[in-house]
C-alpha cells in the first residue's frame, strides 16, 4: 500500500507541475501570436522570431519530457507492486 501512496503523491506533484508548465506554454504561444500579428518581434537576442520559436520548442520539449517521466514512473511503480504481490 505504501508504494501506491508514493506513486499517488508523485503523480499529484507531477501533474501539478505539468499543468503549470502547460499554462505557461499556452500564454507564451499567445504572446507569439500577438507578436506575429503586429510584426512586433525585436531584433535583439531573445526578441527575434527565431528566438521565440526556439523558446516555444524548448517549452514543448520540456512538457514532453515531463509527461514521459510520469509514464515511466507509473510503469516502474506498477512493476514494483507486481513484484511485491508475487
Amino acid at each position: 500500500m505504501e508504494k501506491i501512496r508514493e506513486l499517488a503523491s508523485l503523480l499529484e506533484s507531477g501533474i501539478e507541475d505539468y499543468d503549470s508548465q502547460l499554462k505557461m506554454l499556452q500564454a507564451e504561444r499567445l504572446k507569439y501570436i500577438r507578436l506575429s500579428m503586429t510584426d512586433g518581434f525585436g531584433t535583439g537576442e531573445g526578441e527575434s522570431k527565431n528566438s521565440w520559436l526556439l523558446h516555444l520548442k524548448q517549452l514543448e520539449d520540456s512538457l514532453t519530457l515531463r509527461r514521459n517521466s510520469l509514464r515511466q514512473a507509473i510503469r516502474e511503480a506498477a512493476d514494483d507492486i507486481q513484484k511485491v504481490e508475487k
